[in-house]
Formats: structure tokens, sequence, C-alpha cells
């Protein structure tokens, strides 16, 4: 099917949808202008296809043929997976339990990655070793954590202490330090 200026019955939302992917596709590429979604193949839109069609290469002809379609399709599709958020890694359940000496598993990993990012950044932390045991050296790092964030010093990973390590790892991401 090709679109171009038409008003058949049903065909709006096909428009709207080439219109919202150009859309898409104008906050990566500065050469397609930023288009209203209209729902109409108006002059905006045939402008906004015949950019994308010089960008991708293809004839300019303002009309959205099946080569069109599967370029703007796949450039939409590029351009919606560079501004994903990497998807977060489950690693404790709702019923958390305490995480304390002789735990282990992935959660330990996790933490002691967020502990090692804070020595990064604070000079009072110091570096640990990362494996998924639950250790002394573990409880004393979580210990001095604790002491420095004003919770209860009680070497043992609640709630309350993961929550503000969660928070302060997410807040020192925000800044670039080496």
């Amino acid at each position: 099917m090709i679109y171009n200026n038409f008003n058949q019955e049903g065909e709006t939302s096909a428009i709207t949808e080439i219109q919202q992917y150009l859309r898409n596709i104008s906050y990566s590429n500065p050469e397609i202008p930023r288009i209203d979604l209209s729902g109409a193949y108006d002059a905006q839109t045939k402008k906004a296809v015949e950019n994308f069609q010089r960008f991708s290469g293809l004839p300019v002809t303002g009309r959205v043929d099946y080569s069109t379609w599967k370029a703007i399709v796949r450039e939409n599709s590029l351009h919606l997976k560079s501004k994903e958020m990497p998807y977060k890694l489950p690693c404790r359940s709702f019923d958390f339990g305490n995480i304390k000496i002789g735990y282990s598993g992935d959660i330990v990993y996790v933490l002691k990655i967020m502990l090692n990012n804070f020595c990064r950044k604070y000079k009072n932390y110091k570096k640990i070793e990362i494996n998924d045991k639950y250790d002394h050296e573990t409880e004393e790092a979580v210990k001095e954590f604790q002491k420095i964030s004003m919770l209860p010093v009680t070497g043992i990973v609640d709630k309350e202490t993961w929550n503000t390590m969660v928070s302060i790892y997410s807040t020192c991401k925000l800044y670039d330090y080496k």
C-alpha cells in the first residue's frame, strides 16, 4: 500500500503510526523534521518522508512504499533501542531476608560490587574481594557503611541497610569519577 494524500476511512491510524515513527526518528536524526501527529498525510508528513528517504538513500518520492516503510520501521526500532533503559537485574525477592555471615549467593556479589564502588568515590571505604560469600571482611565493610550512613551498626544487611546502599549507589552513578 502506498500512502500519499488519501482520506479513506481506517487509514488515519496507519498514517498516525507513520507520523509517530518519523517523529521518533527525528529525535535521533535532525535531518527529519519533527511533525505533528495529525492522522492526515499532509505536506508536513510528506516533507518528513522525503527527508527520511534522502537520509536513507531511497528514491525521494514523498510516498511511503514498501521499501520506505521497512526502512522507517527499522530506523524507529533502532531509535527506540538506543533510548531504552538497561534491564534491571532481579537479585532479591520481595520477602527480603537479612544477609549476614554465612550467607552466600548472587546478592552478595551485588552487595560487594556496591561496596567497592563506594571505595572508588569515598576515601573512607576499603576495597573487598568480590565473591558470593558473606564473610567477616564483608561484615566489617557493611558495619563501616552503616556507621557512615548513620544506621544501626550490626553488620547485617537488613532492608533499611539495603535500601540506603542502593540509594547511595544510584546517586554515585550520576557522577563521573575514576
